[in-house]
């Protein structure tokens, strides 16, 4: 067999077959053991929960394929490829798979793939003792509600903290002098978002220990600094102009007036200037006046003349103190609302130990600082597991801490490679595809090892290139090619231009051409030059619908997602149909209004402008046939109790106590129940209960909490399209990575390279100023180059950081499609003094230049042949019904629907891998052996499962049933309640799992579990036992059941 290094990258540029790379790789490492349990040593990492079940999924279907004894007759070529890398016949490869894939299947939890934020989380579980985190701590996904929580507690403590009523009143003074609203909850929340981010953490993390009193004192002792500098500047000038006045000099004395108004401007206090004028750098060696001036004043230039030493010794010391003022200025501004951050930052940590919580942003950070030093194998063992083989996915976008944290991980095991025993490591990525900075990925550190560079020593990095584009076609492929190669000459750094210059070399392997279209708008205004980009959306949308594309074929990709929103409202206006997350909005449901709405009128009946809304939708809905004022009176001019008895009136029987006494989720259900919205029930309803369910897994849920959520969540709350959906889809850029469609249209396409909104950047503190802080954040911009050397650098990097991440974004942009690409750019005036190119347009202007191909902006230039659809062979369509709602009380359910699935409808519900979570589901609904057949149609009818998971399933239900122990309790006569609360003496509720009346009146209590008998099971069943004899029953048995790879039956013994 070959011996694969074990320190594999494979560079991998956009369509270049990844996944299948990845995954043939896994593979060869987990068949080349004859060990069945080996995939237990892997663990392969990637960035999002789609991901990972793509990946999951090819594995796993992949070792069916293979498992299956036809591969012998019929091999795939990744079956072909491992055979020939492993060097093993095809029956070894084929037993191994089947043996493996049995022990996979009935031991799924140990499947490693997984995302790096699930690894960590499981790391922390871990260590939640030693990081004295309660053992019981709540993962917090959202943390604008934390963030908001914190802001609004710091608010709460103006008028009784003296200090900290003023910082907040400073802050909103400053505000104010920006021209901003005085509230100051909007700009501090905003800010505060800088917590969440890792690289803006780090440096906030240093700031911990500072008191407002040391923020005061910091901002005191640079408002001297800037006092005392600011001071000797106008001194200076002031000199200078009393000179000017005193031999009768004025501005038309100057060249431009330049010399003149700087001087001026300075006197007055005023440091905003230009130091770049020409009379400030060549002040030693040019005029400062004009030869016309010469010789109409001549007693002027003489004066000046005599001048020159002032103001050369003027020049020369004010220029050199103005980049100090500027950079005070720039820190002063910044030092109360860094206060505010770190006032914050204290609330959180206060919510955080109150409310027993984790926000998922510290993850790294906490395991950054207090796990990674220890020992690999001690960290292994507490984890109870032991990985040899790391798989990293999209490995550009791993922030530094990630890396850091996993390095220590992944060195013990290359280590051991050394002393003959097995291990590796594969990274994928690309950098050209990271456009993920803002979140903490650090693309450089991937480019590195690219290049060349190992964080493991002795163990260089073997790189391999993967040249084939399997995704597009030629003429996209060359077009790409072409023009990013030309890219690589724009950029300032070397490395980044070699990048771009090696990386653009793809072949593709499909036969048909492609096209490729490349124009520009001409309009200068503003409202114009929208105007003309929607047009030209339209014309070329309706062109392709003409040519056989389906509107489900074109993806629209903006930077912005307000430029989405405004194409996609042009194309509804011209009856074309548009998917995208503004259109599937779940607030655009009337049946989602009214439930939202009547939950808001049950909290406030004094609502009635909610109530109208509702009553709006409602005299539609129910086809009222009064005339609708008489309807609205009817319910408005009585007291909004009286709702009941009204709507009674139109055959609705409903009750507001019942809302009031119910959870949110079965108010919703009660709510549709009643208008009988279960028979028209869209992915809009069922997306919005899934909703209502995830807010219900927060301790402390409740209604007011409910509407509280749902109006900081309603405008991006939304259902995925689906694949079948046909409409004209619409995206940003950075959600449309990963994904390929056949045709792409890329309007707005008019970037500016280094522009940056509210832009900041940390700055290191001088050493000479003597501060206690050692850095202060600034907003950032060019001029900050004067500050420092330290600064100047910072800007340098910052530009070309810019550069690389803005053409990373366009790389994503132009390598989405698969048939055809229509790029609509602008003109922009060219500025003689500046030549460099900053911006999308003129980057595609000097392609199409260095290309030979200009010939102005009115012209479309285009690459290949315009052609009809290419119908490209794809798999058969999956069927996918829906299922009918189930809108019954809960008490009357005789089917539950497993409610941690949420596939058919997209939501951000995860899918429940873990066999052992999806066991106990389906034996919630089971009180006998021929419930079985009923509950698995009902299962396979939602597609919630795949066949993998569906068998094993089967195949564990089936065990539990016909155990020996257990088959009696599950024969038709048996009398049995699933899922029942019971209410204690002392008001605790419970749920035992199932409960079995026998006919002597004895009743066997069943609890399912997973994992390995503990003693918190039998206190828990034991629990179960006192409430049933206190109900006045008698326990005959208490079963525990582990629904493990063996099915194993504890008995606990009885109560004495």
């Amino acid at each position: 067999m070959n011996t694969p290094s074990p320190f594999f990258i494979y560079d991998a540029a956009a369509g270049s077959g990844k996944t299948y790379s990845l995954v043939k790789r896994y593979l060869s490492t987990l068949l080349q053991q004859p060990k069945n349990s080996y995939y237990r040593q892997l663990l392969a990492l990637t960035f999002t929960n789609k991901a990972v079940a793509e990946m999951k999924e090819r594995i796993v279907n992949s070792l069916i394929t293979f498992a299956d004894k036809q591969v012998i007759k019929d091999p795939p070529p990744m079956f072909l490829d491992i055979a020939e890398t492993l060097e093993l016949e095809p029956l070894v490869i084929q037993q191994r798979a089947n043996d493996i894939l049995t022990q996979l299947l009935h031991n799924y939890a140990a499947f490693s793939v997984e995302t790096i934020d699930s690894f960590n989380h499981r790391l922390i579980r871990t260590f939640s003792k030693d990081l004295k985190l309660p053992s019981n701590f709540e993962v917090m996904l959202d943390i604008d509600n934390l963030l908001t929580e914190a802001v609004d507690a710091l608010i709460n403590k103006a008028g009784t903290d003296k200090a900290i009523t003023k910082i907040l009143i400073e802050f909103a003074m400053e505000k104010t002098d920006d021209d901003r609203s005085w509230d100051i909850s909007y700009d501090l929340f905003s800010a505060s978002k800088m917590l969440a981010n890792e690289d803006e953490a780090k440096h906030l993390a240093t700031l911990k220990g500072k008191s407002l009193a040391d923020f005061s004192a910091f901002k005191k002792s640079l408002k001297a600094k800037f006092d005392s500098n600011s001071e000797k500047v106008i001194a200076k000038a002031k000199t200078v102009m009393a000179e000017l006045k005193n031999h009768n000099l004025t501005v038309d004395d100057f060249s431009r007036g330049s010399f003149f108004k700087h001087f001026s401007k300075l006197a007055s206090g005023n440091f905003n200037v230009n130091l770049e004028l020409q009379c400030l750098l060549h002040i030693r060696d040019k005029n400062l006046y004009t030869q016309k001036r010469k010789k109409e004043s001549p007693e002027s230039i003489e004066a000046i003349e005599s001048l020159m030493p002032l103001f050369i010794e003027a020049v020369e010391s004010t220029t050199s103190q103005i980049p100090t003022l500027h950079f005070l200025a720039a820190i002063l501004r910044k030092i109360t609302p860094l206060s505010a951050i770190n006032l914050v930052q204290q609330e959180l940590e206060k919510i955080k130990e109150d409310q027993n919580v984790l926000p998922l942003f510290q993850f790294n950070a906490i395991i950054n600082k207090e796990i990674k030093n220890q020992p690999a194998p001690f960290i292994y063992e507490r984890m109870g597991e032991r990985y040899r083989h790391f798989f990293i996915d999209e490995f550009q976008d791993t922030s530094v801490m990630q890396w850091e944290n996993l390095h220590p991980l992944i060195d013990n095991t290359l280590t051991q490679t050394e002393d003959s025993k097995e291990g590796s490591l594969l990274l994928v990525g690309d950098v050209k595809q990271s456009i993920y900075r803002w979140r903490g990925g650090k693309p450089e550190q991937f480019l590195d090892m690219t290049n060349g560079y190992s964080p493991f020593p002795s163990i260089p990095p073997k790189v391999e290139n993967l040249p084939v584009n399997y995704r597009s076609l030629k003429e996209v492929v060359s077009f790409n090619n072409n023009f990013f190669t030309y890219v690589s000459s724009l950029f300032k750094n070397k490395t980044h231009q070699d990048l771009y210059l090696e990386g653009n070399h793809q072949k593709s392997i499909k036969e048909n051409d492609g096209y490729v279209s490349l124009s520009f708008v001409n309009s200068s205004d503003t409202k114009e030059k929208q105007e003309e980009y929607a047009e030209k959306t339209l014309s070329t949308v309706l062109n392709l619908i003409e040519n056989g594309f389906n509107y489900g074929d074109i993806c629209i990709l903006t930077r912005r997602s307000a430029d989405g929103i405004f194409l996609s409202e042009h194309l509804m206006e011209h009856q074309i149909p548009v998917v995208s997350s503004e259109t599937l909005l779940l607030e655009q449901s009337g049946f989602v209004q009214v439930i939202v709405g009547l939950l808001k009128v049950s909290v406030n009946p004094k609502d009635k402008e909610t109530l109208v809304l509702v009553l709006d939708f409602l005299y539609d809905y129910l086809e009222i046939k009064a005339e609708k004022h008489t309807f609205f009176t009817a319910f408005t001019k009585e007291n909004t109790a009286l709702f009941s008895e009204t709507i009674q009136q139109y055959g609705i029987d409903f009750s507001w106590e019942k809302i009031k006494e119910s959870s949110v989720y079965e108010s919703a259900e009660y709510i549709i129940e009643r208008f009988g919205f279960s028979d028209k029930a869209d992915a809009y309803l069922f997306g919005f209960m899934d909703f209502i369910f995830e807010y219900e897994l927060q301790a402390g849920a409740d209604t007011l909490g409910f509407i509280a959520h749902w109006d900081k969540k309603r405008e991006k709350a939304s259902i995925s399209s689906g694949a079948g959906s046909d409409g004209v889809q619409f995206m940003t850029i950075h959600k449309s990575k990963g994904l390929e469609f056949p045709v792409v249209i890329f309007p707005f396409a008019n970037v500016n390279i280094y522009k940056e909104n509210q832009a900041t950047t940390w700055i290191p503190i001088p050493e000479t100023w003597q501060e206690s802080f050692e850095k202060s954040l600034i907003n950032y911009s060019s001029k900050i180059a004067g500050y420092s050397d330290a600064a100047a650098a910072i800007h340098t990097l910052r530009e070309e950081t810019l550069q690389l991440d803005n053409f990373n974004l366009l790389y994503v942009t132009l390598t989405r499609a698969v048939e055809q690409l229509y790029i609509f750019s602008e003109t922009q005036k060219t500025n003689k003094k500046d030549n460099e190119i900053k911006s999308f347009p003129k980057v595609f202007k000097g392609f199409l230049e260095a290309e030979n191909l200009w010939e102005g902006e009115d012209k479309e230039y285009t690459f290949g042949t315009f052609q009809k659809k290419i119908e490209l062979k794809k798999e058969d369509d999956i069927a996918v019904s829906c299922p009918s709602y189930i809108s019954n009380p809960p008490e009357q359910h005789d089917i539950k629907v497993i409610t941690t699935d949420a596939k058919l409808w997209d939501t951000t519900t995860q899918k429940a891998l873990d066999i052992g979570n999806l066991v106990h589901d389906t034996m919630e609904q089971i009180h006998h052996k021929n419930d079985i057949a009923k509950v698995f149609d009902t299962i396979e009818e939602r597609n919630s499962l795949s066949k993998i998971e569906l068998t094993s399933l089967k195949e564990i239900v089936n065990k539990i049933v016909n155990h020996p122990v257990l088959t009696s309790l599950y024969e038709n006569f048996a009398s049995s309640l699933n899922e029942r609360d019971i209410i204690t003496k002392d008001h605790y509720v419970l749920r035992p799992d199932r409960l079995v009346f026998h006919k002597d009146k004895t009743v066997t209590i069943i609890d399912y579990k997973t994992g390995t008998p503990n003693y918190d099971h039998e206190e828990q069943i034991n629990s179960y036992e006192k409430a049933i004899i206190e109900m006045g029953f008698q326990v005959k048995e208490k079963i525990l059941v582990y629904t493990n790879e063996e099915i194993i039956v504890n008995k606990v013994n009885l109560a004495s």
